[in-house]
């Protein structure tokens, strides 16, 4: 079994987020883990939209397409609740937490219909007072983890979370050309969560036109997605709270 200790040397010498987490699921998989997902919620106080957040998945690819279609990722009382958290827990665990909702009740119906009995939700807190969340689960299975495993589980969750923003390069850095006011206008407006389509109604232009101006804000923050851009502009003073 890997060590904790081993894992986190692997990650320093990883060059790319995909090594990473090619270096993450092979070390969840020692834990009986199959699946996860790794949001970014929150950055120097300002949150940031889970749909937004969303960094990584590995899910199957019915039941991420279904959890997107139904726009559970706005309502999840599991993302919901790990924000008040400290320590992992399980899925289950928000029942005796929160009030479930029907809709939100939804969520766990789904779990239940692809197999996913039992599930961990893991918060960790890094760099540039980011808050993160990892959601972990396996098929047919219950992830009955000792204490000293959640830990280490967690621990290795902060690592990777850290070694993300390394590899990524995501720091305050002002970027070498500054923003237009327009490109201003369509990162905050990622940031709030919305999809090209809802930015292009909002903004009153095309879908091409707000594609064309986030691919300048990428290019001029030096990053290749959403929450990178949003990260480098929470980090550089450009997105407030």
């Amino acid at each position: 079994m890997e060590t904790l200790e081993s894992f986190i040397q692997r990650t320093l010498a990883c060059d790319s987020a995909k090594a990473l987490f090619h270096a993450f699921d092979q070390h969840m998989a020692q834990y009986g883990i199959e699946y996860s997902a790794y949001f970014i919620m929150a950055k120097r106080l300002r949150a940031i939209a889970p749909g937004t957040g969303l960094v990584r998945q590995n899910f199957p690819a019915d039941y991420a397409r279904d959890y997107v279609d139904k726009n559970f990722v706005k309502i999840d009382p599991i993302i919901q609740q790990a924000l008040k958290e400290a320590q992992p827990f399980h899925w289950q665990d928000v029942r005796e937490k929160r009030s479930i909702n029907a809709q939100q009740e939804m969520i766990f119906t789904s779990h239940k219909r692809d197999g996913f009995l039992d599930g961990l939700a893991v918060p960790v807190y890094g760099p540039m007072g980011t808050i993160a969340i990892y959601s972990l689960t396996a098929k047919n299975k219950r992830l009955d983890l000792s204490p000293a495993q959640l830990v280490a589980l967690q621990f290795a969750c902060l690592q990777t979370h850290n070694r993300y923003f390394d590899v990524e390069q995501i720091n305050g850095d002002d970027p070498e050309k500054p923003l237009s006011p327009r490109e201003m206008e369509a990162l905050s407006l990622v940031a709030d969560g919305m999809a090209n389509k809802e930015i292009a109604e909002k903004l009153g232009v095309t879908e091409n036109t707000v594609d064309t101006m986030l691919r300048r804000v990428f290019a001029k923050f030096g990053v290749n997605n959403r929450i990178s851009a949003v990260l480098k502009g929470i980090g550089c003073g450009l997105l407030l709270p």
